[in-house]
């Protein structure tokens, strides 16, 4: 059992669909904040959300967990797959979750979860607004483990190109410069949003007291290889390489 005085809360932030070329030339997600490590040999199990993330909080792979597809959310094997947030929760951490879609992740051992809309809400005002909220959980006492997801380079790439184009429209093939202006607009948006939610928990002073992980659950096309246009196709270093940056003060 960890001693009280030795707990640290747990904030993960995942910024879905971020490319690792993108974040390994990033100073906010390399090292925005003292204590920052970068790892930049991470390879994802699924080029997919749900079966990406069931994987992280089960530490198991998908064809053992149940859940190895896009479909298979509700096969996840929750009695035999005991997850990061149920470690936690039994430990009496205070779990909260924020996501666009309850098949995202495991939701079993969360106290409190919030199913956003991702086309009409603000994530930096909504996220820091968690953190401030949910700093007085730990101020009365309790530890705390919260999952932000980030969704709005999904919510861009469905609206422009998901929407717009299939895996073999030649036109989005053959302007790959166009494609990857399109997402380099996203993840500067994404990059902003990061530096003001690692601002407000410096601003909060949670630094001292809590470990943060930022990761990506995949990648996405930019018009590498025909027959995908943006991701959950093919298996390339563009969607599998993903990362983590670690960030603790103390």
């Amino acid at each position: 059992m960890i001693g009280k005085n030795l707990k640290k809360n747990i904030i993960v932030i995942c910024i879905d669909g971020c490319r690792f070329d993108r974040a390994n030339n990033s100073l906010v997600f390399k090292n925005y904040l003292p204590g920052t490590v970068f790892f930049s040999q991470s390879i994802t199990y699924a080029p997919y959300t749900n079966s990406s993330l069931h994987a992280i909080f089960s530490g198991s792979y998908g064809n053992r967990n149940g859940c190895f597809s896009y479909w298979h959310t509700s096969k996840f094997k929750h009695d035999e797959f005991k997850t990061i947030t149920r470690y936690l929760h039994e430990e009496d951490y205070f779990t909260k979750a924020d996501i666009h879609s309850r098949l995202a992740i495991p939701l079993d051992s969360f106290d409190e979860y919030h199913i956003y809309d991702e086309s009409n809400v603000n994530l930096i005002e909504w996220h820091q607004n968690l953190i401030r909220t949910i700093k007085k959980k730990f101020e009365s006492g309790k530890n705390f483990f919260l999952y932000l997801h980030y969704e709005k380079i999904h919510t861009g790439i469905m609206n422009s190109v998901l929407k717009g184009f299939t895996n073999y429209s030649k036109e989005y093939f053959e302007n790959k410069k166009i494609n990857e202006e399109r997402y380099d607009k996203l993840f500067h948006e994404a990059e902003n949003y990061l530096q003001k939610i690692l601002n407000e928990i410096k601003f909060q002073d949670l630094l001292k007291d809590t470990l943060i992980l930022v990761i990506s659950d995949h990648g996405i096309s930019v018009g590498e290889k025909f027959g995908e246009r943006a991701y959950g196709a093919f298996c390339y270093d563009y969607t599998i390489r993903t990362f983590g940056a670690l960030i603790a003060t103390n």
